[in-house]
C-alpha cells in the first residue's frame, strides 16, 4: 500500500509507519477480509504464535489470519486513526488528526472489538501504549470502554452492531 511501511518498534514487535504525510479526515487506506480463509478458534490454537497475533474475529464464531499492513497496527489508548467499519470483513482507516510521515499508525483495539458482542467470549489484554491517556487495559467488548469514549466512536462500528446496541449508548 501506497504511503505506508511495516518494520520494528522499540517495544510491541512490528508496527505500522507512514511514509509520507497524512491530512486529518485523509482515507489511509481500504481492507478487506472477505476473501481470507476462515477458522474456528480451536483452529487457530493449534497455529504459530505469529498466526495467532495476526487473528482477526470476523463473527459467527469464525476468525482469520492477517498479515495485511492493518494487522500491523498496534493499539493506542490515543490513536491517531480510526478504523471504520462497513462491516465486519471490510473496513476504512481514516487519519484521526495530521499524521507525519515517520509516525506510527496506531488504533485502540477496543473500538474495533465485537468479540464480546457477537460471540460472548471476549477477552483483556494489559496495555502498553504509554499514552497519557492510557486505561492499562484493552477489552474486547466495546460496550465495556467509558460511554464517553463509546458515543465518541459508536459511528465507526460496523452498521449491524449500531443497530443492535444504539440503546446502550443512552
Amino acid at each position: 500500500m501506497r504511503g505506508l511501511i511495516i518494520k520494528r518498534t522499540s517495544k510491541k514487535g512490528k508496527g505500522l509507519f507512514a511514509n509520507k504525510n497524512f491530512k486529518k479526515g485523509e482515507l489511509i487506506f481500504h481492507h478487506d477480509k472477505s476473501k481470507l480463509k476462515k477458522l474456528f478458534l480451536k483452529e487457530i490454537s493449534k497455529l504459530s504464535k505469529e498466526k495467532q497475533e495476526h487473528s482477526d474475529y470476523v463473527g459467527n464464531e469464525k476468525y482469520v489470519i492477517d498479515f495485511y499492513p492493518c494487522s500491523y497496527m498496534n493499539h493506542s489508548c490515543s490513536p491517531n486513526t480510526v478504523i471504520n467499519m462497513k462491516s465486519i470483513l471490510k473496513s476504512e482507516v481514516y487519519a484521526l488528526k495530521d499524521i507525519k510521515k515517520g509516525e506510527e499508525l496506531t488504533h485502540d483495539y477496543s473500538l474495533t472489538a465485537v468479540d464480546q458482542i457477537d460471540n460472548k467470549k471476549g477477552w483483556v489484554m494489559k496495555c502498553r501504549c504509554g499514552s497519557k491517556n492510557c486505561r492499562k487495559k484493552i477489552t474486547g467488548d466495546f460496550f465495556k470502554l467509558p460511554k464517553k469514549i463509546q458515543r465518541k466512536y459508536f459511528k465507526y462500528l460496523p452498521p449491524y452492531i449500531k443497530r443492535k446496541y444504539k440503546k446502550r449508548l443512552i
